[in-house]
């Protein structure tokens, strides 16, 4: 394989991610000691490592709101009920011949 001298932040980014992404596909899990080490060896801060694991961690524990997980069927629901009101109100509006 034939290697370029160097790569930009947006390559570099792109090809770790990849790389990252072949690993996880094997099952591979690393625990935050293990990225740590890998983001020392790639140049990365400790303490930016830290913060993006503290977003990571925030945003993964974020519950979902019940509205948000059952949206469609709120949304189903509130137009057969807006149907169901139509269809009664027109019958009572209409004479019974």
């Amino acid at each position: 394989m034939t290697e370029r001298q160097g790569y930009g932040d947006a390559d570099a980014k792109r090809i770790i991610q990849r790389a990252a992404e072949i690993d996880a596909e094997r099952g591979r899990q690393l625990d935050g000691a293990a990225l740590r080490e890998i983001a020392a060896e790639a140049g990365i801060s400790p303490l930016a490592v830290d913060r993006a694991l503290e977003e990571h961690e925030s945003t993964a524990l974020t519950p979902v709101s019940w509205a948000k997980r059952h949206r469609t069927a709120i949304t189903i629901a509130v137009i057969v009920a807006a149907l169901m009101l139509t269809w009664f109100v027109m019958r009572m509006a209409t004479p019974i011949s």
